[in-house]
């Protein structure tokens, strides 16, 4: 059984927990969020200093206290882009917290707390990592329901929040602060210049706001759902059980098609990784008969044809895994490889997205495909 904390107290992640949020948000993260390798290692290195991850609940932050996200910003770039800087010299300090102190320094107020932007490996971790270094907490949710790929497909703009005022910090030093910004769609422009400029990625501070704000703006409990998922999906495997079925579960998840990767294409440009993955298999809405899927990434999965007729679209998720062991996938690494035998999961997001300015900022449309909306769990039904 998958159950959420329910403690209104500030909890401190394990080991254990952190392995259990590492799996849990792979497969949240629909295939980004960042990189598994980098969350590692930032864990590793607060462990190693002796300090811990405090997490506390969303309906806590005291409504005149400030939290603001903290994250890391990029994608793809080409080889040219990343010789450009392969002769500059990196920065001691993670750039990270650098952009946090930054932001601290701007707004001139002590925050109560940092959060998440998305859920996912690295930009999950990003906030605990940057809170525990800076003597903070990280609070227990996001702003998405999932990874996406741009900056203001974000709950903080659904509802109205300034992402101003922002800092950025690349991996060489060079800090760019944005007092300013016409509106979200703006700032995503230039941060995502500014991470191209860098080599493809830069550590970013913004939309500092009060606990009552982010009451209203934030989605709560992804913390403690990665971890829930990940601990599920961890004992179907030690009772040879389905870790799929187990997903399915804890999520109330749809199974949406079983096969065989044939292809994964991949293009790495402006910031961004894109490019479609091509499954061959079977999916219950066409009663088991031989099908195929393609599913079309932007840093994350985010639209799917079944046999060429659309099928489920952000802003719900789409997490293809492992078929035997339920591992989130990556188009990111050769994770899916011609033959790769994986299943493909529908899960809804949260509610709010599925209005018309939800849908303008993480709808299908908003990516470019003339695509009608339509929830995931009337696809799943066919």
């Amino acid at each position: 059984m998958c159950t959420y904390y329910c403690s209104r107290v500030i909890q401190v992640l394990t080991r254990e927990e952190l392995e259990y949020f590492i799996t849990g948000s792979k497969i949240l993260g629909c295939g980004g969020g960042g990189s598994e390798t980098d969350a590692r290692e930032k864990i590793e290195s607060i462990y190693g200093s002796g300090d811990g991850f405090e997490v506390a609940p969303l309906e806590d932050i005291p409504d005149n206290q400030l939290v603001f996200i903290v994250g890391l910003v990029g994608g793809g770039v080409s080889e040219e882009m990343r010789q450009s800087v392969a002769g500059l010299k990196r920065i001691k300090q993670d750039p990270l917290i650098l952009a946090a102190k930054r932001l601290i320094s701007a707004i001139d107020m002590e925050p109560y707390g940092l959060i998440a932007s998305e859920i996912g490996p690295a930009n999950g971790v990003a906030p605990m990592y940057a809170a525990a270094k800076l003597g903070l907490v990280t609070i227990d949710g996001d702003c998405c329901g999932r990874a996406k790929p741009e900056i203001e497909s974000s709950t903080t703009n659904l509802v109205g929040l300034s992402i101003t005022p922002m800092s950025i910090v690349s991996p060489f030093g060079d800090v760019v602060m944005l007092e300013e910004v016409v509106d979200d769609s703006r700032a995503e422009r230039i941060a995502r210049q500014v991470a191209v400029a860098s080599g493809g990625l830069v550590g970013m501070a913004r939309c500092p706001a009060s606990g009552s704000d982010w009451k209203r703006a934030a989605i709560p409990g992804s913390v403690s759902r990665s971890v829930n998922l990940g601990r599920a999906v961890h004992d179907a495997r030690e009772s040879k059980g389905d870790p799929v079925d187990a997903v399915i579960d804890c999520e109330k998840g749809y199974r949406l098609f079983t096969g065989e990767v044939q292809e994964c294409k991949r293009d790495d440009a402006g910031g961004f990784v894109t490019g479609d993955v091509f499954i061959e298999g079977v999916s219950p809405t066409r009663d088991a008969q031989k099908s195929e899927i393609r599913i079309w990434y932007k840093n994350e999965y985010l639209c799917s044809w079944l046999d060429g007729v659309p099928f489920v679209t952000s802003p719900d998720l789409i997490c293809v895994v492992d078929a035997e062991t339920a591992e989130g996938l990556t188009p990111w690494e050769d994770q899916l490889t011609r033959g790769s035998r994986v299943e493909v999961i529908g899960i809804a997001n949260d509610v709010r997205w599925r209005n018309d300015r939800g849908l303008s900022l993480f709808g299908p449309r908003h990516f470019g495909w003339d695509i009608e909306y339509i929830p995931v769990e009337r696809s799943a039904k066919g």
